[in-house]
Parts: structure tokens; C-alpha cells; sequence
């Protein structure tokens, strides 16, 4: 029995999907991420930045148009406005935590990198913290891989 060309070009093209899948299996390329819990749900990067930014908008909505944040290392609370959110920076850290970089302009015109750490409660995504992570480009620290995770690390180490 002879097969035709179909025939023969379905087959190859079957064995091929099949080695492929094979292939990737046994070598991948990219590491993957862990794979969202079963029924949580996976915010996109739009949904990310309009929760971050809705939530900054209603504080400063509150504030006089600031975004006032306390200051521990400099003794003072900043007035800031948002510049704008690193859409390059928007990250899913876990399950439920997602983080964002943010840069601000200050009242006293200095450039204020917040970093944002957000939580799905179930409903929504929640403001979980806030840390100051540079002025004017100077970082107060960095971020290093560690087992997997990111984790901050004193500036310059």
C-alpha cells in the first residue's frame, strides 16, 4: 500500500509535534515560574498598573493631590506626585504578591523611587507596603535572587 503525499505530510508533521514536545520536556529553554494556585486569579500587567495607580491617585487625592510618605532615614515625610509607574518593573512574586516600581517627583524637586508591593485579597489587589528605594537615583538597596525568590540586599553589595 503506498501512502499519498497527504498522507505522508501529516505523519511527518505529527512525528514532529511530537518530538518537539519531547525535546522542550527533557531541555527547556526558559525556566518557568510556579504555576498559580488552583483558582487564583492572574492579574495582567494592565490590571496591575490601574490597581497601583488608582490606589496612589485616591491617596493623593486625599492629601491635597500629594502622596505624602514617611521617611525614616531622612527624619521627614515626603510630599510627592506620581511620575510614573516602570510598566518594564511590573512583577508577580508569588501566588498572590505582585510588586511595581514607581518614580515620584517631590515637592523640593527631588526624584523618589518607591517600590510597591501588592496582595490579592480574593477580590481585589491591596496595598501590602511601600519602601523608599532610591533618591535621585541613589539606591538605599538592591535586589538579589536568592534560592528563588527576590530579596532586597544592602545598596552596592
Amino acid at each position: 500500500m503506498i501512502a499519498s503525499r497527504k498522507e505522508i505530510l501529516i505523519a511527518f508533521a505529527a512525528a514532529l509535534l511530537l518530538c518537539g514536545t519531547a525535546i522542550a520536556q527533557e531541555h527547556p529553554e526558559h525556566p518557568t515560574g510556579k504555576a498559580p494556585a488552583k483558582g487564583a486569579h492572574t492579574y495582567t500587567m494592565d490590571e496591575l498598573e490601574k490597581a497601583i495607580k488608582g490606589q496612589i491617585i485616591a491617596t493623593q487625592d486625599k492629601n491635597g493631590g500629594k502622596y505624602p510618605m514617611k521617611d525614616d532615614k531622612e527624619n521627614k515625610t515626603w510630599s510627592m506626585v506620581l511620575d510614573h509607574v516602570h510598566r518594564e518593573r511590573l512583577s508577580r512574586l508569588d501566588a498572590k504578591t505582585y510588586f511595581a516600581c514607581t518614580d515620584f517627583k517631590s515637592d523640593d524637586g527631588h526624584v523618589v523611587d518607591v517600590d510597591f508591593f501588592m496582595k490579592d485579597d480574593g477580590e481585589k489587589l491591596a496595598m501590602a507596603d511601600a519602601t523608599i528605594h532610591k533618591v535621585d537615583g541613589k539606591a538605599r538597596y538592591d535586589w538579589k535572587e536568592k534560592g528563588g525568590y527576590w530579596v532586597r540586599v544592602p545598596a552596592g553589595k
